[in-house]
């Protein structure tokens, strides 16, 4: 976990070291989307404000409301590599492609339902009648 006196130069990205956001705790309730996730902008908030506050991850998770857990894949998320420095570009890119993942599996499963209803179909359709009709 870096000090707070290193805090704002481990940052690739100045837009998350400087601001007035930096300092303040964000809200957990106010930050989800429709479909019930953290927004990426809460993220960003959470991540920058558990590297920034000086406290461990588990204090600053329970002050914003998170599971420790959950900040803690966040916080590996923006680092990327060994040393520690945040970037955000990375960060924005795995949330985008961890979001089009979850979409192309659920198109999956709907077209994998979708092909085995039409093969049950053709099935049933392919399989002469007894008697017939005279």
């Amino acid at each position: 976990m870096a000090e707070p006196s290193s805090a704002s130069s481990s940052f690739k990205d100045s837009s998350l070291s400087s601001g007035p956001s930096s300092g303040v705790m964000p809200d957990a309730k106010a930050a989800r989307d429709p479909q019930g996730h953290f927004t990426q902008a809460f993220k960003l908030a959470a991540v920058r404000y558990a590297v920034a506050c000086g406290k461990s991850q588990r204090a600053a998770a329970l002050d914003m409301g998170i599971s420790d857990k959950t900040l803690f894949v966040w916080i590996n998320d923006a680092r990327p590599d060994a040393t520690g420095i945040v970037d955000v570009q990375q960060f924005d890119e795995l949330a985008q492609l961890r979001t089009q993942n979850r979409q192309l599996l659920a198109r999956t499963l709907r077209l994998t339902a979708e092909r085995d209803f039409l093969k049950k179909c053709a099935s049933y359709f392919a399989t002469p009648t007894n008697g017939g009709s005279k």
